[in-house]
C-alpha cells in the first residue's frame, strides 16, 4: 500500500489485509494454517493488541520520517489522529490549593442549579446576540400571580344569582364556600382542597420546593358530581401533582404556578375518597396547554404524569376522563408475545396470538407455540433465541400473557444481522426451522415455505426504511453506550464528544462508516461554548441539527467508590449534570437519554443536593416529558450486577419511549430496590419481578468460548488478542493467588484464613499484609475470585484484585485476575471491535462503559417510539401521507420549540417529519414529528397500564381545511387559545357533555 502510496490506516485491517492475503499465499498450506489460528478476518484487534512491536519493525526498515507518516501509528501509538480542539478560555475555580474548570451552563440551567453545591462551578453564558435577544422573557413569566387565593368564585356566584334555589333550599355558607357556589360546581371544573398532612394519618408528609411557598392544598379535575338525598355534594376528581409530589422533590422548579394533571383519581378507592363540599377551598381558572410566558389562568398544565410509573407525558384530551374501566388486551391476531402458561416452568414462553375470541363474558386466545430450537434439535447448537415454528396450539386467558416479543423468519445459514444475535436481548427472536412430523419424533427442518401471512415479523433492521434520528454521543468514551443505541435502529451518532484522547480514538476506531461521525476532542465547556457563542463547524452542530443527546456523565461525583464527594474535582464531576442539561436547553432535541450510577438518586439524606431531582425539574420545566429508569444490566443478557439510573426525556406531542422490559432474569440473591423517596413514602423507581424467556447469563456462560490462558505468563492469545491481564503480577501477587482456593466458588482471603481456622496455612498467610490493614479485615473482599455460576461484579476502570472494596478480581479456577477480554464479555463488547491503547487504558476504557445489551434495549425502545412499532408490518406505514396533529398536540409543540426560542427552533426535515419552525410570531408553517408516517404519538393511560402505547387519535381537528396546505400545518397566533366549553372554574367542557364517570 505503501509503494502505491495509499495510506496505511488500523481500517486497512478490517477487510483489504486478508483480500490482500488471500490473493498472495492463498495456495500456501503454511497460510492456511495460520489463518485457522484466527477464527475472524478482522485484524484491527492483533495489530491494535501488537502495535509496539509493528511500530519497532516498520521504524527499524522505513526509518523514524516515513514511519511517523502512517496514520495507524496517529490512530493506534500517539493518538493524533483526532486533534484536540483549541479551548476558549475558561475561568478557573479556585479553593485552597484545588483548581478545576468552571462548567459552562445556559441562563436557564444556572438558574436552576445554581442555589445547590454545584451551582459554585457554573457559569452562564448568554450566547450570541441573536440568542439572546431571542431569549427574553422565555424563562419568566410576564406577569407572576400570587400562589394564594382562589380564583372564579365571583363567577360561580355571578350565575348562582341567575339560577333558580334547589329544593333543598340550601343557603349559607359551607366551611370554606357559600352553599351558592358549591351547588355551581361542574363536571370539568378544578377545585382545591386542604392536603393531607402529617396529622391526618397519612402517608403524604409535608415538603416544600426550593423556593416556592407551601399554601396546603390539593388540586383536582371534577369528574364526577354525587349529590345525596340532603343536598350535600361530594366530587370525585382526578388529581393534579405538583413538583414536590413527584420525583422533582423538594428541589428548585423554575415555574411554581405549572401543575400536572395524573392519571389517579378518586373514583378507584372508593366514596370515601371523594371531596366532600365543606373540603373545597376555592375553584381555580386553570390554562390549560399554557406556558410560563404569561398565564390566563392562576395555573397552567401543559402535561400528564403518570403515577406508577413516575412518567411525564403531553397532555392530551383524553387525559381529562377518568381512564378507569377501558382496559384494553394490549396485542392484536398475529402479534408475538410472552406466556407464562405452566406454573412449573420458571420462565415465560413465545407464542403467536392466533385468535382472540369469546365464550360468554369470557375472553380467550388462542396461541401457537414457537418453540425453542435448543429444546427440540440440541445437537445443533443453537442460539438461546432462535426457535421453531410449530403447528401446535393452545387455548388460555390473557391474563397469563406478561409482555410481547419480536419474532424474524430467516434463512437457514443466512448471517443473523443485529440486534437479533444478541442472544434473546430485547425479547428478540428468530427463526430458521419448522418442528415437522407429531408423535414420538418430530424433527427439525428448514423452514422453506412463505411466511404466514397473519405472522407479525419484528422488524427488518438490513431495511430501514425511516429517517434515523441524528445523535450526539457526550461523554462517549469508548462507544459501548451510542452504538447500543444506534444497534436500536432509531438513532445515528453524528457528533461524539469526550476529553480523553484514547476514548475519542477508540470510538472513532469502531465507527461503521468513515466520516460519519465528527469528533469533538475536549471538554464539554469547551464544546458548549463554541456552540453558544455561535462558532459552529463540522463537530460543533448547530440548532436544528441535533435530534438525539445521549450522555453517561461522569460517575466520581456520585460513586459509592468514591470516598471524598466533596473536593472540588468531584463537584467538578457533579456539575457535568447540569453541562449536560445545558445542551439540551441549547439544542432542544427531539429524544434523549441520561446515564448515571443509582447512587445519583438521593432518599434521606442530602436531599437539599439531590442532582437528579434537580435535572428533572430543568428537564421537565423546559417542557420534555421524562421518565426514570433502573436498569438492571443482567435483566438484559449481561454476566455482570451493573446497575444504572437512566432519564429518557422527548420533546411533546412524540411518544415517549418506554421502559424496556427484561429479558433476562434475576441472579440469585437479587432482592427488591427502589431508589430515592418522594414525599408519600414511595421509591422514584423500583426493580421489577417478572417471568423471563431467558435466565441470566453467568460469568462462565459468558466467557465459555474463551481458551484457558493459565496464570497469563505468555500474555498472548491469538484468537482472543485482548485475553490477557493488566494487573503487574509480581511475585507476591503470585504467591497471594495460588493461595486462594479455587473451591468452594467465590473464596477470597478472608475466608480462607478466618483468623487462623480456615484452610490457609500460616506459611501463606505470611504472604499477605499483616493485621491491621483494611486489605486483610473482616469486611474486605480481597483477593476474591469470581463466582462462575452468578454474575461478574460491577466492572470499575481498573484492575484492582487486591482492593479491599472492589477487590472480586480473581478466576474461579485459573490463578490470575481477569482480562480485559473476559471483562468485555461483561460489559457486552463485541468481540469484532477494537480497543486501542496500554491494557490498562483499555480496562478503564471498559469500566466506563454502559453494559452493550442494556443499551441496545434502550435503543431498540427509542426505535419503537420513533418509528411507532417494532414490527415489520403495521405502526408506522413508512410513506403515508402524515395525518392531521391534535390542536393540543400543535400547541404543546410549538409553545415548546417554536416563538420566541431561535436556538430552540428546527427546520422541517427531509422526509416530512420535522419539529416547529421559528413559529407563530403571527402564522407560520410547522409539522409535528411523529411516527414513519408522520402521524403523531400520544400515549394512552389505560393502554399503558395494559403493556401498549396507543396511537394517538387527534381529538380536536383543526377547524377547516385551510389550515392544512401541501400537508403541512398551519400553526394559529400565539395569543388564541380554545377553551373547551364554559366551565365554572374556567375549563370548557366538549360539546358532548361532561365527562363520564370511570
Amino acid at each position: 500500500m505503501i509503494e502505491r502510496g495509499r495510506q496505511v490506516d488500523l481500517r486497512s485491517f478490517k477487510e483489504p489485509f486478508i483480500r490482500w492475503l488471500l490473493k498472495t499465499h492463498g495456495g500456501s498450506p503454511s497460510f492456511q494454517r495460520w489463518r485457522r489460528k484466527h477464527p475472524s478476518d478482522d485484524y484491527r484487534a492483533s495489530v491494535s493488541a501488537n502495535i509496539e512491536f509493528i511500530w519497532k519493525e516498520i521504524n527499524g526498515v522505513l526509518g523514524i520520517k516515513k514511519a511517523l507518516s502512517l496514520q495507524i501509528f496517529r490512530e493506534l501509538i500517539h493518538f493524533s489522529q483526532y486533534k484536540r480542539s483549541a479551548p476558549p478560555q475558561i475561568p478557573m475555580i479556585v479553593r485552597g490549593e484545588e483548581r478545576e474548570p468552571a462548567t459552562i451552563v445556559t441562563p436557564y440551567i444556572k438558574e436552576c442549579f445554581g442555589h445547590m453545591t454545584v451551582g459554585k462551578m457554573l457559569r452562564a453564558i448568554d450566547g450570541s446576540s441573536t440568542m439572546q435577544l431571542s431569549r427574553r422573557g422565555t424563562w419568566r413569566p410576564r406577569n407572576p400571580r400570587p400562589v394564594g387565593g382562589g380564583v372564579g368564585v365571583g363567577e360561580l356566584l355571578e350565575s348562582a344569582a341567575k339560577t333558580p334555589s334547589s329544593k333543598a333550599g340550601r343557603r349559607g355558607q359551607a366551611r370554606f364556600l357559600p352553599y351558592e357556589v358549591i351547588d355551581q360546581i361542574k363536571a370539568g371544573d378544578t377545585i382545591s382542597t386542604p392536603r393531607d398532612g402529617d396529622a391526618t394519618d397519612t402517608k403524604w408528609r409535608s415538603m416544600t420546593s426550593k423556593g416556592a411557598a407551601d399554601d396546603g392544598r390539593w388540586f383536582g379535575l371534577v369528574q364526577k358530581v354525587h349529590i345525596a338525598a340532603d343536598g350535600s355534594r361530594s366530587f370525585d376528581v382526578t388529581w393534579f401533582y405538583r413538583p414536590v409530589e413527584t420525583p422533582c422533590c423538594m428541589m428548585k422548579y423554575p415555574w411554581p404556578k405549572e401543575l400536572f394533571l395524573s392519571d389517579h383519581c378518586t373514583c378507584e378507592e372508593g366514596r370515601h375518597a371523594r371531596v366532600k363540599e365543606h373540603e373545597v377551598l376555592a375553584v381555580h381558572d386553570i390554562d390549560w396547554l399554557g406556558n410560563p410566558n404569561g398565564l390566563d389562568g392562576e395555573f397552567f398544565v401543559r402535561q400528564t404524569y403518570i403515577v406508577e410509573d413516575r412518567r411525564w407525558v403531553t397532555l392530551q384530551k383524553s387525559h381529562m376522563t377518568c381512564s378507569h374501566g377501558r382496559a384494553r388486551l394490549g396485542f392484536k391476531t398475529g402479534d408475538t408475545v410472552l406466556a407464562a402458561i405452566e406454573a412449573s416452568r420458571p420462565f415465560s414462553e413465545p407464542y403467536e396470538v392466533v385468535k382472540i375470541f369469546k365464550q360468554g363474558k369470557t375472553t380467550f386466545v388462542r396461541l401457537r407455540r414457537l418453540l425453542r430450537r435448543s429444546e427440540v434439535d440440541p445437537g445443533a447448537y443453537p442460539a438461546p433465541n432462535e426457535l421453531v415454528y410449530t403447528e401446535q396450539l393452545i387455548v388460555a386467558k390473557p391474563d397469563k400473557i406478561v409482555g410481547k416479543c419480536l419474532v424474524r423468519f430467516f434463512r437457514p445459514g443466512e448471517p443473523i444481522p443485529t440486534p437479533y444475535d444478541r442472544g434473546g436481548t430485547g425479547n428478540l427472536f428468530y427463526v430458521t426451522h419448522r418442528l415437522q412430523g407429531d408423535g414420538d419424533n418430530p424433527r427439525c427442518v428448514p423452514f422453506d415455505n412463505d411466511i404466514p401471512p397473519s405472522f407479525r415479523q419484528g422488524f427488518d433492521p438490513t431495511n430501514c426504511t425511516t429517517r434515523k434520528l441524528k445523535g450526539m454521543d457526550l461523554f462517549c468514551g469508548s462507544g459501548n453506550f451510542g452504538r447500543g443505541l444506534e444497534e436500536g435502529g432509531a438513532v445515528e451518532m453524528r457528533w461524539a464528544n469526550d476529553i480523553w484522547d484514547k476514548a475519542v480514538h477508540t470510538y472513532m476506531a469502531n465507527s461503521p462508516e468513515p466520516g460519519c461521525t465528527s469528533p469533538f476532542l475536549g471538554s464539554v465547556d469547551d464544546l458548549l461554548r463554541l456552540a453558544l457563542e455561535g462558532r459552529y463547524s463540522d463537530n460543533v452542530p448547530r440548532p436544528g441539527e441535533v435530534d438525539f443527546i445521549s450522555a453517561g456523565s461522569p460517575c466520581p461525583g456520585f460513586s459509592l467508590l468514591t470516598q471524598d464527594k466533596t473536593t472540588l474535582a468531584q463537584i467538578k464531576n457533579q456539575s457535568l449534570v447540569a453541562s449536560f442539561a445545558s445542551f439540551v436547553d441549547f439544542y432542544r432535541p427531539k429524544y434523549g437519554v441520561l446515564e448515571n450510577v443509582s447512587s445519583i438518586v438521593q432518599a434521606r439524606r442530602n436531599r437539599a443536593e439531590d442532582v437528579l431531582s434537580q435535572l428533572l425539574c430543568a428537564i421537565v420545566g423546559m417542557g420534555y416529558q421524562a421518565q426514570l429508569i433502573l436498569g438492571d444490566s443482567w435483566s438484559h443478557g449481561a454476566p455482570q450486577s451493573r446497575n444504572r439510573v437512566f432519564l429518557y426525556f422527548a420533546a411533546p406531542g412524540l411518544r415517549l419511549p418506554d421502559a424496556p422490559a427484561l429479558s433476562h432474569s434475576h441472579f440469585p440473591g437479587v432482592s427488591s430496590r427502589g431508589l430515592g423517596e418522594m414525599c408519600n413514602g414511595e421509591a422514584f423507581v423500583r426493580r421489577t419481578f417478572q417471568p423471563t424467556p431467558f435466565k441470566y447469563v453467568s460469568a462462565r456462560e459468558g466467557t465459555a468460548d474463551l481458551p484457558r490462558i493459565g496464570d497469563s505468563k505468555a500474555g498472548l492469545c491469538i484468537p482472543f488478542p485482548d485475553h490477557r491481564v493488566c494487573t503487574g503480577i509480581t511475585g507476591q501477587l503470585r504467591e497471594q493467588i495460588a493461595a486462594i482456593p479455587t473451591h468452594p466458588y467465590g473464596m477470597d482471603f478472608v475466608k480462607s484464613w478466618r483468623n487462623g481456622e480456615g484452610v490457609m496455612t500460616a506459611a501463606e498467610r505470611a504472604a499477605f499484609p499483616a493485621d491491621g490493614s483494611f486489605r486483610v479485615s473482616s469486611a474486605s473482599k480481597a483477593w476474591r475470585r469470581v463466582r462462575p455460576n452468578e454474575v461478574f461484579q460491577t466492572i470499575t476502570t481498573q484492575s484492582r484484585p487486591t482492593d479491599a472494596r472492589a477487590g472480586t478480581g480473581l478466576h474461579w479456577y485459573e490463578d490470575r485476575p481477569l482480562t480485559v477480554q473476559e471483562i468485555r464479555r461483561a460489559q457486552g463488547f463485541p468481540d469484532h471491535e477494537v480497543l486501542l491503547g496500554t491494557t490498562a487504558d483499555q480496562w478503564k476504557l471498559v469500566g466506563n462503559s454502559v453494559a452493550r445489551q442494556m443499551a441496545l434495549a434502550l435503543g431498540l425502545k427509542l426505535r419503537e417510539a420513533w418509528v411507532g412499532t417494532l414490527y415489520e408490518d403495521g405502526g408506522g406505514h413508512p410513506g403515508r401521507r402524515p395525518r392531521v396533529p391534535s390542536r393540543l398536540q400543535l400547541r404543546s409543540f410549538v409553545r415548546l420549540f417554536g416563538g420566541a426560542y431561535d436556538y430552540a427552533s428546527v427546520g422541517k426535515s427531509g422526509d416530512g417529519r420535522g419539529q416547529a419552525s421559528q413559529a407563530c410570531g403571527n402564522e407560520e408553517a410547522a409539522v409535528l414529528p411523529g411516527t414513519s408516517d408522520g402521524s403523531a404519538i400520544a400515549e394512552d393511560p389505560t393502554a399503558r397500564k395494559q403493556g401498549v402505547n396507543a396511537r394517538l387519535r387527534p381529538a380536536d381537528e383543526f377547524d377547516n381545511d385551510a389550515d392544512i396546505q401541501n400537508g403541512v400545518i398551519m400553526c394559529p397566533h400565539r395569543s388564541s387559545r380554545r377553551k373547551w366549553g364554559t366551565g365554572a372554574g374556567g375549563l370548557d367542557r366538549p360539546n358532548s357533555g361532561p365527562p363520564a364517570r370511570a
